[in-house]
């Protein structure tokens, strides 16, 4: 019996220990896409120069957008095309210096657009070394997320799920240097990727969270929740869903922005009178970064 309370009271410990780290965002703005007449499935975001990017995961949506921020609501319009060959399902954006990085999760893939002379390649890593190939992948659960450290030349991949799994590449070499993942604590899937002043950030979406990694070791720094501004008893911004779906991620200027993609789906009850959300349109959500 002893024994037994010995060990629950470990168990209380941790948890309550990892209770205490998670950090809930304070919420600075959202805002919902405004006159855009079709279907727009927000799926990645990343910052050029003064402009804001974002990509959409349609065979429709061929394109970057710029984001164009206004004082109730935002739009996009298209900057740039993304002339990839075969299926297109683009499920995220980094940019380092004049180069846009790609995901394309219909062939997990990875492709790089100069933004000046808008040429677009395709990256040969080799993938030789993955101790789970990506043919064996499961349909629809490839590359959800990228992230880009300019200054150590290294590109982060993401895996969404079955496994979960964080690739680290050598922009150099092409090869891949290591693979990791972070716990479940928050959830067992990775929606983005984001760098920013040497951490690595890693949206979790069924967990409505997103943990800080220091990439010298991967060890997690802190875990950030962004349940409380997102859902209210169960009910979820946009209903019915099954799925999270906060999908992009970007850190910047110690602000946190967060996109959704809810696959057309309206917004709830709950989105309406919190937020003054109409229709099914996405958002994008800016939180403060917190200071630890």
């Amino acid at each position: 019996m002893k024994n037994f309370i010995t060990l629950t009271l470990l168990v209380f410990g941790c948890v309550s220990s990892y209770a205490q780290k998670k950090t809930e965002l304070e919420l600075i703005t959202l805002k919902q896409l405004f006159e855009y007449t079709y279907r727009y499935d927000l799926s990645g975001i990343s910052h050029y120069k003064d402009s804001i990017f974002v990509v959409a995961d349609k065979k429709d949506n061929p394109f970057i957008y710029q984001v164009n921020w206004d004082i109730e609501n935002f739009t996009v319009s298209p900057i740039a095309d993304i002339p990839i060959k075969g299926k297109i399902d683009l499920e995220g954006i980094a940019i380092g210096g004049d180069i846009a990085y790609l995901i394309n999760e219909s062939n997990n893939e990875v492709y790089t657009l100069n933004l000046q002379s808008r040429v677009l390649n395709k990256l040969l890593i080799n993938w030789q070394t993955l101790e789970s190939p990506k043919k064996e992948w499961l349909h629809n659960a490839g590359f959800e997320g990228v992230a880009i450290d300019v200054d150590k030349n290294v590109l982060y991949l993401a895996k969404e799920r079955q496994p979960k799994l964080i690739i680290k590449i050598d922009l150099k070499s092409l090869e891949i240097i290591e693979v990791f993942k972070t716990s479940n604590k928050c959830s067992n899937d990775y929606a983005d990727l984001c760098f920013y002043e040497g951490y690595l950030y890693a949206l979790e979406r069924n967990g409505m969270c997103i943990v800080k990694i220091d990439p010298k070791n991967n060890k997690e720094i802190a875990h950030y929740s962004f349940r409380k501004s997102v859902s209210n008893k169960g009910e979820r911004l946009y209903e019915p869903v099954k799925y999270g779906m906060a999908e992009a991620l970007m850190v910047k200027n110690n602000e946190i922005w967060v996109g959704f993609d809810n696959n057309g789906v309206s917004v709830s009850e709950f989105g309406k009178s919190k937020y003054g959300l109409t229709g099914s349109a996405p958002i994008l959500l800016k939180f403060k970064l917190p200071s630890k």
